[in-house]
């Protein structure tokens, strides 16, 4: 660790990394270093980004400590879905697997006698519900976009994700976060339409976004709308 560095932070390996890269957590900075990179290559990428860092850590932070405590699924509780907070209603049913249904509320039946698992149950029931909404949802969002350009995705992965809302792997395969089935249809189509920019534009430079604002001339709001709700919304699903 480097003495001079003024923010917590951790390094982390990884053999599948390409690029160095930093992510901001509420507990410090990950410093993401692929194997082919020296140690003082990378501490010194931490250095040269400094500011961006103290930033997003301060951003992070600020909307933690605003965070209402986590809030069970159950029963009688609510999800947000399309911008506003819609009713959660959870019962048992004669099933062996628990389903979901949306119907204005969200209504998850899960097996008798499994009262004592109900929120791990639950939580399983909506991710597999989400991926399967999402995944339909990502594949309009990509015909409307892709053809202009050319950016055809390889496929469409939903997964569970800790800081990211989506990537562009090498083989442009893109994944998305399954929270993204509880913020606004909007920002769903602008976290698609970034990652497949990012099949031109391995980068976040001005061509990339400006690649981004061809397709979503208004992609401004929704990106703001994931800076403040989206470690909110993390952590509601923790």
């Amino acid at each position: 660790m480097s003495a001079s560095f003024p923010l917590p932070y951790r390094i982390r390996h990884s053999k599948k990394a390409k690029h160095l890269r930093l992510v901001a957590r509420p507990e410090g900075i990950e410093l993401v270093v692929p194997s082919a990179v020296s140690e003082t290559r990378a501490l010194a990428f931490l250095h040269q980004h400094r500011d961006w860092a103290e930033r997003k850590l301060s951003e992070m932070r600020s909307i933690t400590a605003q965070l209402q405590p986590f809030q069970r699924l159950e029963n009688g509780s609510t999800l947000p879905f399309q911008g506003r907070e819609v009713p959660l209603l959870v019962r048992e049913h004669a099933g062996r697997k628990p389903q979901v249904q949306y119907d204005g509320r969200f209504l998850v039946s899960v097996p008798a006698g499994s009262s004592e698992n109900q929120q791990h149950l639950t939580l399983s029931a909506l991710f597999d519900w989400a991926k399967a909404w999402i995944r339909e949802q990502a594949e309009t969002i990509v015909q409307r976009h892709a053809t202009r350009f050319r950016l055809y995705p390889r496929q469409i992965r939903v997964k569970r994700m800790r800081s990211r809302w989506g990537s562009c792997g090498p083989r442009n395969d893109i994944n998305l976060n399954w929270l993204l089935a509880f913020a606004p249809l909007s920002v769903l189509e602008y976290v698609v339409v970034h990652e497949l920019c990012h099949i031109r534009h391995r980068n976040h430079s001005a061509d990339f976004w400006k690649l981004v604002a061809q397709h979503l001339p208004g992609y401004a709001a929704e990106r703001l709308w994931l800076r403040r709700n989206g470690a909110a919304l993390l952590r509601r699903f923790e």
